[in-house]
């Protein structure tokens, strides 16, 4: 028996690890499973799984029962050769994120290699790969190998400069992996890696795309904003205080949920702000929606009026 008799609920969470669970009674104090990324359930248990009701829930792995289950979550960095041996004949590997295999592959030696997002590994590992991944939901993207060269992971929420990307320092063969939400600030004039692969969301400006695009590639939401502008991330509100202290017109770029306040006259809103770049929510009195629409140069979200919820 196990403290899952216990918990009743399970949600919220990215992964719920059932691997080392042995008896259905092992699952019996749990009525629900919501907003969970992943279930890794023993294949033996998988029908006693299916009795208990889940909502939002994105992947059931079932894995070899009796089986020696490594779970990682997140990004997982690998040599080639740590895939060849991994220190047994029964040893199954579940990744849900990233796997990032730095060096070429000449076998893989687990009995199972089960990825739930993406995997990036060097050209010339084909078949191996191939033959080696058992289950895969993403994708597999390959990048050329060189001595030496550095996959560098970033995760979580970001804001680089554009001068970061030339990679001063580093060299031309390594490769920029950025995961969740990745903001490029200012002007990109080069590109110091072969590659840069992108899972989530990047926002990049427009200006640099040339520079940019040939080198992007992954999956997710690529956005491209205009300009140079005032970047606001989280939640905010925007008041006429704010906009009768701004000297020069600016562009906006707004990252999350905001909203501009019901003092805030149009011809205001018109002089002060060049464009409006939205990734997220924008919220806005039903008078301003208009020229909030006429800002609106990269939208990606939504514009609503203000307090159009809440009247309905």
């Amino acid at each position: 028996m196990t403290d899952l008799q216990a918990t009743g609920v399970v949600e919220n969470v990215p992964v719920l690890d059932l691997s080392h669970t042995t008896w259905e009674e092992d699952l019996a104090g749990i009525d629900r499973i919501a907003n969970v990324g992943a279930v890794v359930v023993p294949e033996n248990l998988a029908h006693a799984l299916a009795r208990i009701s889940m909502q939002n829930v994105g992947a059931v792995v079932p894995i070899p029962t009796g089986a020696h289950v490594r779970v990682h979550t997140g990004t997982m960095t690998l040599g080639g050769d740590a895939l060849a041996d991994p220190g047994g004949d029964n040893e199954v590997l579940v990744v849900i994120g990233g796997l990032l295999i730095t060096s070429p592959l000449t076998r893989i030696g687990y009995r199972e290699v089960i990825v739930i997002g993406t995997v990036l590994a060097p050209r010339g590992s084909e078949s191996v790969l191939g033959a080696g991944l058992t289950r895969m939901t993403g994708m597999v993207h390959y990048y050329r190998y060189a001595e030496g060269q550095q996959l560098r992971p970033l995760t979580g929420q970001q804001t680089l400069s554009g001068s970061t990307l030339a990679n001063q320092g580093g060299s031309p063969d390594d490769v920029l992996v950025v995961t969740g939400q990745t903001i490029v600030t200012g002007q990109v004039t080069a590109v110091g890696f072969q590659q840069i692969y992108y899972t989530g969301e990047v926002i990049v400006p427009r200006e640099s795309e040339s520079v940019l695009a040939p080198l992007l590639a992954g999956a997710g939401q690529l956005v491209w904003y205009d300009g140079s502008p005032r970047c606001f991330l989280g939640d905010e509100t925007f008041g006429r205080g704010f906009f009768e202290l701004v000297d020069e017109p600016l562009g906006l770029l707004l990252v999350g949920s905001f909203r501009i306040d019901d003092d805030v006259p149009a011809g205001l809103l018109r002089d002060k702000v060049t464009s409006i770049s939205l990734v997220g929510s924008l919220a806005a009195p039903k008078e301003l929606i208009p020229v909030v629409q006429l800002l609106a140069t990269a939208k990606y979200g939504d514009i609503s009026v203000a307090g159009d919820d809440a009247e309905h």
